[in-house]
């Protein structure tokens, strides 16, 4: 039986599972980034004298031509290196939002929580999936002729960010001050829940990390349940956006590192009432449902679907 290799390699963490023949993943496990000097040193760590026959890896970042650039951490990753480190010769890179994408059509009730009521999305009709967690990614995946799907990804998370309204925008003015260019990244992400934080309090180190701020709005911190309101708002205008450029009348699904922790600080009310405000467009939105996924591993299952295919 044939013995796949999964992982996703985000800016904080590497996961990793085994997969054979397109079977359940098995063995799945988690290392810090930080504590490896490459991804094929963090490989052999978890493989151990585990061999393998195939290798999928989702990266966070770019990839052209079987090499990934990594937008938060300072790593090039080759598909050639891992070959040759790992000893195989089928290797795979795709962003990590591409394989997440891939995913969507496996995900059922079970693996997803409605922003609304409930999620009815048209079953042949383009998808978006989005998500922070240490940056921001995004990735579409269209019906494709003959019955299949295909996947589109770009770099959607250093989009331009927009205020809707004067207190957006005087927050934004004074990021451009210090950034110059205020992406969708800069504050939805786990490290724009740290940046709100510190900018609404006036003390540029008032938290060190996203956790934090959490445990700030679920003890009743006003400024830090105020930054859960801003962080919602910011992530439905970029959903929104991206559910207008795809029109993605299958769904917008929600996902990445941090979401699945907010819990009830992601309030469905204020999501909602910013995905639908674009004028003319309301009801149009209005017919687009959203939800939050809640697969442990939807990169790891969307690139067991490519490294079986």
């Amino acid at each position: 039986m044939t013995l796949a290799l999964l992982s996703d390699v985000g800016g904080t963490n590497i996961r990793f599972a085994l997969c054979r023949d397109d079977g359940p993943l098995q063995a799945l496990a988690e290392i810090v980034a930080d504590d490896c000097p490459s991804f094929e040193d963090a490989a052999q760590h978890y493989l151990g004298e585990t061999e393998v026959d195939l290798v999928a890896v989702a990266v966070a970042g770019p990839v052209t031509n079987g090499r990934a650039v990594m937008t938060n951490r300072d790593w090039i990753i080759k598909e050639s290196s891992i070959a040759d480190a790992l000893g195989v010769k089928w290797v795979r890179l795709l962003n990590d939002f591409e394989a997440q994408a891939l995913a969507l059509p496996c995900l059922d009730d079970q693996n997803l929580s409605p922003v609304d009521k409930a999620f009815r999305p048209e079953a042949r009709a383009p998808k978006v999936v989005l998500g922070p967690g240490t940056g921001f990614g995004a990735a579409a995946l269209l019906p494709a002729p003959g019955g299949g799907w295909l996947p589109v990804c770009g770099e959607a998370g250093h989009m331009t960010l927009a205020a809707a309204n004067e207190a957006e925008a005087v927050l934004l003015a004074g990021l451009r001050q210090e950034f110059g260019h205020v992406s969708v990244e800069r504050i939805v992400s786990g490290g724009g829940l740290v940046l709100l934080y510190s900018v609404l309090s006036g003390e540029r180190k008032a938290v060190s990390d996203p956790a934090e701020v959490t445990a700030r709005a679920t003890a009743g911190d006003p400024l830090a349940i105020a930054v859960m309101g801003h962080f919602t708002r910011f992530l439905a205008a970029a959903a929104a956006d991206l559910a207008l450029v795809f029109a993605a009348k299958g769904g917008v699904y929600l996902s990445g590192g941090i979401l699945p922790r907010l819990g009830v600080h992601l309030d469905p009310a204020a999501y909602l009432d910013r995905f639908t405000d674009k004028g003319r467009f309301r009801d149009y939105l209005s017919a687009i449902p959203s939800a939050v996924v809640t697969h442990p591993a939807p990169a790891l299952a969307g690139l067991a679907a490519v490294a079986f295919r």
